[in-house]
């Protein structure tokens, strides 16, 4: 969480922190901005409170950040831009001037979602003009990362309001359908016009929009062999068919930048055939193994492997023993959840996981099985948020139902 920050820079070593960017297309800026959408520069010295430096027309909206401010112009930012015409040894000077300023020296982390060939030469850059700094060399979960793994209940309270739509959405979808004709095992939305795949896709999505949200990392709707193929998004202008597997993994965000929620459920429209219905019990029970397994301070891998260990004992391949397998289990079993959809904390069998479950956390658990040459995929996904009395809760907490 936030108020982790001057714990982790003492940990690191770390006399200031300095982010530039804005919170509309980078989720650290995001999160630093208190999700106004402002740019500027974010600086905070090691138990000092943060400063928000902002150009003088975003002024207002640099108040909502509740950030100390201060204006570029303070820094003669028109004199230092004329006087280098290398933009990135501008930016380099102006940085110096600002910690100098600050009186900020020795090693400092430095955040922002510029291309690496800028990132890097800014900073090598900002090496040249100021020898009093280290740059923080962050060779894995860099601090940000590591305080957002825990997240505090204004941050869950938002992440349930984005579950709220996405189950609205889903529940209304499935309503439509059930409104609609059947003939010769396909469904027809009007008289002489098939319900497609994109359909599907396209009310989900008007449905998330008219509540806030929007698909702005896409959406997954895919009917049996395309099913069968994890992220295989579905083809749009295929008819819905009785009886075939459809995941719909729906992972929508609020409209403006902000929170993501992640839900996946495998339904068979009509009826499922008896192997289906088999396999769909095998996933459920999976997931069920991994919902057993979690206890406060266990590593994510433990967790894996024990669903992996599940999954081989009923008959599927899984990375546990063919990393290579490209069918049964064959990818991992959650990750973090918050202002990117895919976040820390992670699970997978890599041995540089050290991930282990701690109080705060947000996380989905979505084992699945795939057969793209047997013409199905299964997948159910579930978010799971540990308390702060440690107890796993189940923010998902909707019904895991085949046949629909």
């Amino acid at each position: 969480m936030k108020r982790d920050l001057d714990r982790l820079m003492k940990e690191n070593g770390v006399n200031a922190i300095i982010a530039v960017g804005s919170a509309n297309n980078d989720p650290i800026m995001y999160y630093f901005l208190n999700g106004v959408n402002v740019s500027g520069w974010y600086i905070k010295k090691y138990k000092y409170p943060a400063y928000i430096i902002h150009s003088s027309i975003e002024r207002e909206e640099a108040i909502k950040t509740g950030l100390k401010r201060i204006i570029f112009d303070e820094y003669n930012v028109r004199k230092i831009y004329n006087k280098y015409k290398d933009r990135l040894k501008a930016n380099a000077i102006l940085i110096k001037a600002i910690l100098d300023d600050f009186k900020i020296k020795g090693r400092i982390a430095v955040y922002g979602n510029s291309p690496l060939s800028v990132g890097y030469n800014m900073l090598k850059q900002l090496k040249r003009v100021n020898k009093k700094i280290e740059i923080l060399y962050e060779p894995e979960k860099n601090m940000i990362m590591r305080a957002r793994m825990t997240k505090s209940e204004e941050e869950v309270n938002r992440i349930k309001k984005v579950r709220d739509g996405v189950v609205t959405a889903f529940n209304n979808t499935i309503k439509w359908v059930n409104q609609m004709k059947v003939k010769d095992g396909l469904i027809y939305k009007e008289k002489n016009k098939k319900l497609l795949i994109g359909d599907l896709k396209e009310n989900i999505s008007t449905e998330l929009f008219k509540n806030g949200f929007i698909n702005s990392g896409g959406l997954i709707v895919a009917q049996a062999r395309d099913a069968g193929v994890p992220h295989n998004s579905g083809r749009d202008n295929e008819s819905v068919k009785l009886g075939k597997t459809i995941v719909f993994d729906i992972f929508p965000q609020e409209i403006g930048g902000g929170y993501y929620f992640d839900f996946t459920r495998t339904i068979c429209f009509g009826f499922a055939p008896q192997n289906i219905k088999k396999q769909y019990e095998h996933v459920k029970e999976a997931q069920d193994v991994a919902f057993d397994s979690l206890r406060i301070g266990r590593r994510t891998v433990e967790v894996e492997k024990a669903v992996c260990r599940y999954f081989e004992k009923n008959g599927h391949s899984t990375f546990l023993s063919n990393p290579k397998t490209q069918i049964g289990y064959c990818h991992s079993l959650g990750h973090g959840l918050g202002l990117n959809v895919h976040e820390s904390p992670t699970f997978g069998l890599l041995k540089t996981n050290l991930d282990r479950l701690e109080k705060g956390m947000v996380f989905t658990i979505e084992p699945g099985v795939y057969y793209p040459d047997k013409g199905y995929g299964i997948r159910l996904e579930d978010v799971i948020y540990l308390d702060k009395t440690g107890k796993f809760v189940n923010l998902t907490n909707y019904p895991r139902k085949l046949v629909v």
